[in-house]
């Protein structure tokens, strides 16, 4: 194996690049954040403590500042916060940020990768299967057109339409599947249990696999046509070799490159899809934990008020993009195993 080391550099460029944008965004969201805060808590200083209030305005005044000014320096001291450089307050923050998820109990976040590792890899094994096997049945077959047609439209479909229809017809209508969530209620123990999580996961993982697996097809059963269609094919055939040997040693490790590539780029578009799918079949995974980043509150003079969990949002943000970086990376070391001329 010659390890791809231009195209490995690409992607470690690439996630340090989405890291930065991560470490700015969070940097910048702090900022505004604290300097709300700050506003806020002056306000309250301003109408509960005159005297306190009165003081801040002197030394304010004083060095040159308005009130939150002078408060916010005050505060950013306090918590050995560097406002002035927005990647150190952003490193910080997300440091903080996981330090706290990390202790906090009602926060697992290596069961919630997990769930999403679980998910993302069996629908991604099966989808590249099925891609397979339906590719070189079809590579010559009269049904190519229609698997392209579905290919466009179910490119054109949004996945929670598809995991919605899939509920209604096999959950609800049929009774067959649960309509949501990873485990039965009461728990089983014990291989019951093992089996029942796949029982739960079986609609969600189809639901990506049937929006996602005919392009696959329809990608795989092009290049075994282009494949067949080389000179080495009859040459092969020429000396006496069975057909079957020729597909296993020569067209599928072929095919096999090809159709690597493109799942590192239907990658990053499968996950987004995922995020929908796991609010919806509500499974508890990263979806669910972006969803909870954004706190929905009643108040009865105004409604529902929405708050931004900006901790939560980056570290789950943040999460997904390394999973996503790992997975190319390991789809690139896959490549260099199959093709011998990567460099």
């Amino acid at each position: 194996m010659r390890l791809p080391i231009r195209t490995l550099a690409r992607l470690v460029a690439v996630y340090l690049g989405v890291l930065l944008v991560i470490v700015l965004v969070a940097g910048a969201s702090s900022n505004k954040l604290a300097w709300e805060y700050t506003h806020e808590a002056v306000l309250n200083i301003r109408g509960s403590n005159p005297a306190f209030y009165a003081e801040l305005e002197r030394n304010a005044t004083r060095e040159g500042m308005t009130v939150d000014e002078y408060y916010y320096q005050i505060l950013s001291k306090a918590g050995g916060i560097r406002t002035d450089n927005l990647l150190i307050t952003g490193i910080d923050l997300l440091r903080k940020s996981f330090d706290y998820y990390r202790t906090n109990p009602k926060y697992n976040f290596v069961y919630t990768i997990g769930i999403t590792l679980l998910v993302m890899s069996v629908a991604t094994i099966l989808t590249v299967f099925l891609a397979l096997f339906l590719g070189f049945k079809l590579a010559n077959s009269r049904f190519l057109g229609t698997i392209e047609g579905l290919a466009r439209f179910f490119t054109g479909l949004p996945s929670w339409w598809i995991g919605a229809v899939l509920i209604a017809v096999f959950a609800v209508e049929l009774g067959v599947f649960p309509v949501a969530g990873l485990r039965s209620t009461p728990p089983k123990e014990g291989f019951a249990d093992f089996l029942d999580v796949l029982w739960h996961l079986v609609l969600p993982v189809f639901t990506l696999v049937f929006v996602y697996v005919w392009e696959f097809v329809v990608t795989v059963a092009h290049e075994v046509r282009n494949e067949l269609g080389k000179p080495y094919v009859p040459a092969e055939r020429a000396k006496g070799l069975p057909e079957g040997l020729i597909y296993r040693k020569h067209v599928l490790r072929n095919v096999s490159i090809v159709l690597s590539s493109f799942t590192v780029q239907k990658f990053v578009e499968m996950f987004t899809d995922y995020i929908v799918i796991d609010v919806l079949f509500g499974l508890g995974g990263l979806g669910t934990l972006l969803k909870v980043s954004f706190v929905r509150t009643i108040v009865p003079a105004i409604g529902v008020v929405v708050r931004f969990d900006y901790r939560l949002f980056f570290v789950v943000t943040l999460s997904i993009a390394t999973i996503t970086f790992l997975f190319s990376l390991l789809l690139e070391l896959t490549k260099g195993l199959l093709d011998p001329r990567v460099s």
